[in-house]
């Protein structure tokens, strides 16, 4: 009876608490483990592979059925989707997003109707929910890129930077979570990409930490040039740079202050903004 009554709500997408000796699904292939100090979640992965959505924008079209949670007391906390959707994500991320000192799990899920969201969780009440979620793109197949989280604003608070089908419109935009929702506080503009498509890095941009706000290092759409936009003050690029190739790979920060792009051709160029 009492694997049915937890059979009974996952399928529809409640929160599991997993017991000691419990069973635990199969990991998502190659998905990675998220961890941070701190209180709320404190580590986190997929889990449930599923290959009922077949898009395949990372490259396979095998998705997470499941989130799993850790908190900081080790206690397992798992919410599985509807088969209705996944997540089109292969490693989840750890941040403060609301400033209560509790870890959130930002992710990418994606209704196979209608495409993907950015959709954020937290252990409350001791079950692992849903806190806040924007709207799904609109479309199946259609799916969005989280290029970076961090106070892009210079509040104090971490916010996220999102480019929405970043292999069409390219549509870069900022979310904050405020008052328990998703809201939209920069943007969107067009002609930006952090992913390329087939590609298992899921960003390919970086945010830059200065004094005052962050900035956010991103390709154009054509993956020829690297943006440096600014969030605080209203969204701008501020700085850009030609590239011999196209970004293939994570751009990273330097401790010289300058950026290492890696190349389609195997090359990894260094390039400086003042």
């Amino acid at each position: 009876m009492r694997r049915t009554a937890l059979a009974g709500l996952a399928a529809f997408g409640l929160a599991v608490l997993a017991g000691p000796g419990q069973a635990t699904a199969e990991r998502l292939p190659d998905g990675g483990i998220a961890e941070a100090a701190g209180q709320g979640v404190v580590r986190a992965w997929y889990e449930r592979p599923t290959g009922r959505y077949g898009h395949g924008v990372l490259g396979d079209a095998i998705e997470g059925g499941s989130l799993v949670a850790v908190d900081p007391e080790g206690r397992r906390h798992e919410h599985v989707l509807p088969v209705s959707r996944v997540f089109e994500d292969i490693t989840p991320r750890l941040a403060d997003l609301d400033g209560d000192g509790r870890n959130e799990v930002v992710t990418i899920r994606s209704d196979l109707a209608s495409g993907a969201a950015v959709a954020v969780y937290g252990i409350r009440d001791g079950a692992l929910v849903e806190i806040a979620a924007t709207a799904p793109i609109g479309s199946a197949n259609r799916w969005l890129s989280i290029a970076a989280i961090a106070d892009f604003l210079g509040d104090g608070t971490r916010t996220v930077a999102v480019v929405r089908t970043p292999h069409l419109a390219g549509l870069l935009e900022l979310l904050a979570l405020r008052d328990g929702r998703l809201v939209r506080v920069a943007g969107p503009v067009a002609g930006f990409s952090s992913h390329a498509i087939g590609s298992r890095v899921l960003s390919l941009a970086a945010a830059i930490e200065r004094a005052g706000a962050a900035d956010l290092a991103v390709p154009d759409l054509a993956r020829r040039r690297v943006v440096l936009v600014r969030f605080a003050g209203g969204l701008r690029a501020v700085a850009s740079r030609d590239l011999p190739g196209r970004v293939a790979d994570r751009i990273r920060p330097l401790a010289t202050g300058g950026l290492a792009v890696p190349l389609e051709d195997g090359t990894v160029l260094e390039i400086a903004f003042d």
